[in-house]
């Protein structure tokens, strides 16, 4: 079974007022096949948090281990290349191409090809919608079309910031239950930083952060 385990992380920043301790000694497992949530409030370090664990940025203190194999013996580029697939807040994704051409640059890296429609269509994309450049699609239709292009990748580890954070209710609840699919059926491990209850209510297991601790 794929496994991710946090141990004993801890990290900080320099700011005007001197070293602000963002994490401190944070320890957590994630098993394939579960959905995970991470809950806190507004700057508890949630998207530190998620930016470590998807090697975004660089560990201080402790160490994160895929499969017993530590992060610092990966480098971050090879870790989401083979390893992890991110829904950014901020989508992320390549404005000068369609949202179809976003979500095929997702199997690009390992050689497959897939029919991106098959992916956009899951989250409420047309095809005509598709076949659109994404300067052209609305807040909530990026955010779908990010979705769509991590359903469409071959990690086995998917993490979200806040996926449904421009979606309607029923479109969220949709979403959700896809991402409960990819870790339920696909056997993915599925870590999403989120403030909405309703998509905390719905993972296996919640874990919060709160002045820097997760619990």
């Amino acid at each position: 079974m794929n496994t991710l385990k946090v141990e004993n992380l801890s990290y900080s920043y320099q700011n005007a007022s001197g070293t602000q301790k963002v994490l401190d000694d944070v320890n957590a497992e994630f098993k394939a096949g579960k959905m995970y949530a991470i809950v806190g409030e507004s700057g508890s370090g949630k998207t530190t948090l998620l930016s470590l664990i998807s090697a975004l940025d660089k560990l201080q203190d402790g160490d994160i281990k895929y499969n017993s194999k530590s992060l610092k013996r990966i480098s971050g580029q090879e870790f989401r290349l083979k390893y992890v697939n991110i829904v950014f807040q901020s989508y992320n994704l390549i404005k000068y191409m369609t949202a179809r051409e976003n979500v095929e640059v997702a199997s690009d890296f390992d050689g497959r090809k897939v029919d991106p429609d098959k992916y956009l269509s899951k989250v409420g994309i047309s095809s005509e919608e598709g076949r659109r450049l994404i300067g052209k699609l609305s807040g909530g239709q990026q955010q779908r079309v990010a979705i769509a292009r991590a359903l469409a990748s071959n990690s086995p580890i998917i993490m979200a910031d806040e996926p449904t954070g421009n979606l309607d209710e029923d479109t969220e609840e949709k979403i959700i239950e896809i991402f409960k699919e990819l870790a339920h059926k696909e056997n993915k491990i599925v870590i999403i930083v989120t403030h909405s209850r309703q998509v905390a209510n719905k993972a296996d297991k919640v874990l919060t952060l709160r002045r820097g601790k997760l619990s």
